[in-house]
């Protein structure tokens, strides 16, 4: 059986989003866990789609060049890649970068589009900040772009403000931080 996250089931007649906010059912259980090079095709496929729904360019991201190979940037020191899973498939990922001794970044959050809107960014999110902590950081920033509603809501409801509107080339991001201690 459903349960509906605010206690009763919405009028049958009220249109449904493409993306659900239905509850995952038990057999659909999300593990997140770190990334590792095997994750690679799955992980830039799933990159691929990030940029493409944000509307960037694949030879505009600012971050071109961390997957390449198997994504060795991500394994060890203080940088870290986590991906979250359902029945086996990696359908989300953030990643976490170092910037500076107390500083780091929040970057790649990416969810497949059939997962979106069920807490799976959020989960990822909180995890990356819990590892940042353990690291050591007191602080994480973040860009998003200004037309990421869902990914600006997230990122503020979840302690982030905005800091700054940069020009990175011919895209605009929003740059958030949120302190972590």
């Amino acid at each position: 059986m459903t349960s509906w996250p605010w206690g009763r089931a919405p009028h049958p007649a009220t249109p449904r989003p493409a993306w659900s906010t239905d509850p995952m059912e038990p057999e659909q259980e999300f593990v997140i866990r770190d990334y590792k090079p095997t994750d690679h095709e799955a992980v830039v496929a799933l990159n691929r789609y990030g940029l493409a729904a944000a509307g960037v360019p694949e030879d505009a991201d600012i971050y071109s060049g961390d997957l390449d190979g198997a994504g060795e940037g991500y394994l060890g020191g203080r940088s870290v890649m986590l991906v979250g899973e359902v029945k086996g498939d990696i359908v989300a990922m953030g990643g976490l970068r170092e910037i500076g001794d107390t500083d780091c970044e929040v970057l790649r959050m990416r969810v497949r589009p059939e997962h979106q809107g069920r807490g799976l960014g959020r989960a990822i999110l909180e995890a990356l900040e819990a590892r940042a902590r353990r690291l050591g950081y007191t602080r994480a920033v973040l860009v998003t772009g200004p037309d990421q509603h869902p990914a600006i809501d997230l990122y503020s409801a979840s302690g982030y403000e905005q800091v700054e509107v940069e020009q990175y080339g011919g895209l605009i991001g929003v740059r958030m931080a949120k302190q972590l201690s």
